[in-house]
């Protein structure tokens, strides 16, 4: 065991320090792939329409 360093942060709690949103990845990953790949189209739909409209 090494002496006079402390152990290593969770890559969890990096992520919460690097300012990373991890309550919705967990919402994200608790939802079917099919529903991920259905709100991913979505926002993608989205993204599309705002380019054509220029706002983008």
């Amino acid at each position: 065991m090494l002496q006079g360093k402390a152990p290593s942060p969770s890559p969890t709690a990096e992520s919460v320090d690097d300012g990373i949103d991890i309550s919705l990845l967990r919402a994200n990953l608790a939802l079917s792939p099919a529903e991920r790949l259905r709100r991913h189209q979505i926002a993608l739909d989205r993204m599309r329409k705002l380019q054509e409209a220029r706002f983008l």
